[in-house]
Order: C-alpha cells, then structure tokens, then sequence
C-alpha cells in the first residue's frame, strides 16, 4: 500500500512538472495560449494543496510532506510574470524544487 502512494505521488509531481514546463515555453515563445497554461498550473496546484489538506496526505512521508510545503508555498506566491528574465529565472528556480522532490523519490523507489 505505502509503495502505491509514492507511486502516485509520483506521478502527481511529474503531472506538475509538465505543467509547469508547458507554461514556461508558452512564456519563452509568447503563445497566444500562455494565459491557458497558466491557469493549468493554479488550477493544478490549488487541487493538490486541496486534496493534501482533505486527506492528510502530508503525513504520509517526508515525500509527502516536502510536496505539500512546495503546494503551499506555490498557493502563497503563485508563478507570475515579472521583469522580461526574472520571470523565467523563476521558473526555472521553481521546476529545480520539485525535480528535487521528484529525484529523492525516483531513488527511493
């Protein structure tokens, strides 16, 4: 049962990885779908922040729990746009978070 949650935390985490560098190229590229992309990704978090607040999944595991702080943190300060190469330093800043989270778990599993 333990191995199936970090699997599908797993999964949750590469969902927003994609998410995320899906925003970042339509960021880099200026895509008329930018705005689209971006509200994937707050809808995404927001749902996820949601579903470890209901479940009290963020006592699963540390895995967990570093998951959540990284939710919670994204639903204070939400990816936004600032100056021209701040925003994808950003970006940048936030994806090398969760591959963190992301790496440590692979390993793990």
């Amino acid at each position: 049962m333990y191995q199936l949650e970090l699997h599908d935390l797993e999964k949750r985490i590469a969902k927003l990885i994609n998410l995320i560098e899906v925003f970042k190229f339509g960021y880099v590229t200026n895509h008329r779908h930018k705005p689209q992309y971006k509200t994937a990704v707050h809808t995404f978090v927001e749902s996820e922040y949601n579903a470890f607040n209901d479940l009290n999944l963020r006592h699963m595991s540390l895995f967990h729990y570093n998951y959540y702080v990284f939710l919670s943190e994204q639903i204070d300060n939400p990816i936004d746009e600032l100056t021209v190469g701040n925003t994808t330093k950003h970006i940048d800043t936030i994806q090398h978070r969760l591959l963190r989270i992301h790496q440590q778990l692979l390993y793990f599993l």
